[in-house]
């Protein structure tokens, strides 16, 4: 299925087709991928391949332009129609390096941060190092992520790790990219792909180990359930009647009051068309009670 509706979105991309791009969007929804399934799997991969033609001189840049503007709408598409994690408290600055001007794995990491609850301040294409720093040390982000698609621009990506050793707030950095290589780049962090990213970040800052306590717990619960409900466009009685419960037991649930049975959270979950983990607060960083 997934080379299947790569397939079908690369040919619809090199058409300048958004509307049958849309409909490959909406195949993939109905055959249950995951936003991160779309991204990693079939936006990257539809866009890898018109690279590849576009390397082998059968197309212009003017079509790869064209086709990877109509994927930045779908982006934002599948970004507005999957429901956002609460804010978990940690802060994320994501840009490409100075000269890189390939945004797509940049934009799609962001996305997918915001997703699982960062606040991300994303620069999208070409940031000098120098700029960099002043504005790392403006907003001290946990995170700095920097993405290179060519070791052309391994020079730069130094430049930047160079100019952010010398910020006083020490934050997390994540190299990607398929100018990132590895073995260039001893002791950083470099992700294979976007899974592994968030995977590499969430345990460098401890994301889903510093839970405390069952109140915090609760809080974070209710508010996931809240943010849920609300991005589907449901009030309290439409969910508490899917999931067959009082009103007021909802209300509990989202306020961190009700203590949920396994049972109740995989009802709930269901009744929200998300996984269990959806539901489950990964840190208490950042909750107010």
């Amino acid at each position: 299925m997934t080379n299947h509706l790569v397939d079908k979105l690369t040919e619809a991309l090199l058409d300048g087709n958004a509307s049958e791009s849309e409909l490959v969007l909406q195949e993939a929804y109905l055959n249950k991928f995951s936003a991160l399934d779309i991204y990693q799997s079939i936006f990257i991969g539809a866009m890898k391949k018109i690279g590849l033609l576009w390397h082998g001189g059968e197309i212009t840049v003017a079509h790869e332009h064209r086709a990877s503007e109509i994927l930045m709408g779908l982006i934002d598409r599948v970004s507005d129609s999957t429901p956002h994690l609460s804010i978990n408290g940690f802060c994320a600055l994501v840009a490409c390096v100075e000269d890189e001007n390939h945004v797509l794995g940049a934009k799609l990491f962001s996305s997918i941060l915001e997703m699982n609850g960062w606040v991300v301040h994303y620069l999208g294409s070409s940031m000098p190092a120098s700029d960099l720093k002043r504005f790392a040390e403006e907003i001290s982000p946990d995170a700095i992520i920097l993405t290179a698609t060519s070791t052309d621009r391994t020079e730069r990506v130094h430049e930047a790790l160079e100019a952010l050793g010398n910020v006083d707030t020490k934050s997390a950095i994540l190299l990607g990219g398929a100018g990132i290589c590895e073995d260039n780049y001893t002791g950083q962090l470099v992700a294979q792909d976007l899974s592994s990213g968030l995977s590499l970040l969430e345990k460098n800052l401890n994301i889903g180990t510093d839970l405390h306590g069952l109140d915090q717990v609760l809080i974070g619960i209710g508010n996931n359930i809240q943010n849920l409900r609300k991005a589907k466009g449901m009030n309290q009685g439409q969910l508490a009647d899917i999931a067959g419960v009082d009103r007021a037991y909802i209300s509990l649930v989202e306020n961190g009051k009700q203590n949920l049975t396994l049972g109740a959270l995989v009802k709930l979950s269901e009744s929200l068309g998300v996984p269990v983990s959806a539901l489950v607060l990964t840190s208490t960083k950042g909750i107010k009670t």
